[in-house]
């Protein structure tokens, strides 16, 4: 991250990140990685911007972006879909980065633990509810993977079932590399005090000549019906409201409990379990008829009489998927010219002579972004003359370059924002059409944002400042050079109004 050195605070570093994500989306395609490169070299936060950065940028980075790039986009991406493209690069700069991002999800997560479990169990961005998930999962190696990372506070059923699911499908043997992986047991009985109990009981059944019947006692004790019994006793307080109580038993059945009815139904008619708890147990959907009868009335149910039906399955939740948009925007009038006028040398003279704003917010009487819309979509100036006299360029480049505009862009082409979309990224491409120098990408960002002048104006003053061999004379790509499509003196290549190859 840039260091307090640049003078800037937390926030204007972010804003400044956001203007360079807004002016990459510009640049030509297979430019974009080098511009990101030199940017990364001033900034190693580059990507920390609060938000994602645009798809064009992250697309890029996936296909044509160095491993230190494509890092520094892990380090700080929120996309599930893109942090799954960059977990599939398989690279271990890139494995490090996305480990340590705080904001990776489940599916990413799950990945990693597999690839390589012992990085996973160390890495920073760790979150304890995909921790639980995976404990959970029922699939074996991701299990056994979540098993190695001692982590996060959980319920005693969470690691019992844990350690259930890799002994279901690996058995005995599978365990005690489970267990000799998990390593550390330095304390009494070669046991470290920060274990989980769970994890300490199945340590010291694998250490058994015979470990079955002490693995299955190590789980009933975590799994069984006298846990989930004593859980419901502890549930159930006198200082706390009914509802309250009923919620919290709910909340202790959902946890993977191994249910013998018949020790609940025993427990039920020698009145050691309390009313709510027998309620909520009757409402389960795999409680049998007679026990439900127990449970209800205290009572065994009387032979010859009609059971009552089982409880009905809970509807299984739905996860919401919004409809896919086919919403095209319709077509609006141009909207008020404002202080740019209503005719051509109007427009012309007051985008020479002025600055725009964002929005009229501040000064009523500015001429902003919208008004230069309206004048395009006036036909009173096209895009092409009007993007190289926009003062300030980064409000130019910003405004067309962020994700916020693209339905503008894809949707409703007619729109002047979408035509000084396609006439910035033009300009910018005839600029760099030779190459850029890494220098010229770092003195870009250093101008950007506060320059006032235009951005043909910025791009010349770079150029100027950090000439390289691009600008010899010699170059056929040098637009000052006589033949050159793009010199503004040359009688057969007349250039556009910016200045550079039309």
């Amino acid at each position: 991250m840039a260091g307090a050195a640049d003078g800037l605070s937390h926030s204007e570093r972010t804003t400044v990140r956001f203007h360079l994500m807004c002016l990459a989306t510009l640049l030509p395609y297979h430019q974009r990685p080098a511009a990101l490169e030199a940017w990364l070299g001033v900034d190693a936060a580059l990507f920390h911007m609060g938000s994602d950065p645009p798809a064009p940028v992250a697309e890029a980075v996936l296909r044509l972006g160095g491993a230190r790039l494509q890092a520094a986009l892990a380090a700080a991406v929120r996309s599930g879909d893109t942090q799954r493209a960059l977990c599939t690069l398989d690279l271990p700069e890139v494995d490090a980065a996305l480990r340590d991002n705080h904001q990776v999800d489940y599916g990413t997560t799950r990945l990693l633990r597999l690839r390589n479990p012992a990085a996973s169990a160390l890495g920073r961005g760790y979150h304890p509810g995909h921790h639980e998930r995976a404990l959970l999962s029922g699939e074996p190696d991701l299990v056994a993977a979540a098993l190695l990372d001692r982590r996060g506070e959980h319920r005693p059923t969470t690691r019992a079932t844990a350690w259930a699911t890799v002994r279901a499908h690996g058995g005995t043997a599978r365990v005690r590399e489970v267990v000799a992986a998990l390593g550390g047991h330095d304390g009494p009985d070669g046991l470290d005090d920060h274990d989980d109990p769970t994890d300490a009981d199945i340590a010291l059944a694998c250490a058994e000549a015979d470990p079955e019947p002490f693995l299955d006692t190590a789980v009933e004790r975590r799994l069984g019906t006298g846990a989930l019994l004593r859980a419901l006793r502890a549930a159930h307080r006198g200082d706390r409201a009914p509802w309250v109580v009923r919620r919290t038993m709910a909340r202790v059945l959902k946890e993977p409990y191994r249910i013998d009815w018949a020790l609940i139904a025993a427990a039920r008619l020698g009145r050691r379990l309390p009313r709510t708890a027998a309620e909520v147990l009757a409402g389960r959907p795999d409680c049998p008829p007679e026990v439900a009868v127990v449970l209800r009335t205290g009572q065994p149910a009387r032979p010859g009489r009609r059971l009552p039906p089982p409880a009905p399955e809970p509807a299984a939740p739905q996860r919401y998927l919004p409809p896919r948009s086919a919403w095209v925007p319709e077509w609006r009038p141009p909207g008020d010219t404002g202080p740019l006028g209503e005719s051509p040398e109007s427009a012309r003279h007051a985008l020479r002579t002025r600055a725009l704003a964002f929005d009229a917010r501040t000064d009523p009487a500015a001429a902003t972004l919208g008004h230069l819309a309206a004048v395009i979509e006036r036909g009173l100036l096209s895009a092409f003359e009007a993007a190289p006299l926009v003062r300030p360029a980064s409000l130019l480049t910003s405004w067309v370059g962020q994700g916020s505009g693209w339905g503008s862009l894809s949707r409703a082409a007619w729109s002047g924002r979408a035509a000084l979309h396609v006439e910035t990224a033009a300009l910018l491409a005839r600029w760099a059409g030779g190459g850029v120098s890494a220098e010229r990408w770092v003195a870009l960002r250093s101008r950007l944002r506060h320059y006032p002048g235009s951005l043909p104006e910025l791009l010349t003053e770079v150029s100027a400042t950090h000439p390289d061999a691009t600008d010899s004379p010699g170059n056929p790509g040098n637009p000052g050079n006589p033949g050159n499509p793009g010199n503004p003196s040359d009688p057969d290549g007349p250039a556009g109004p910016d200045g550079f190859t039309a």
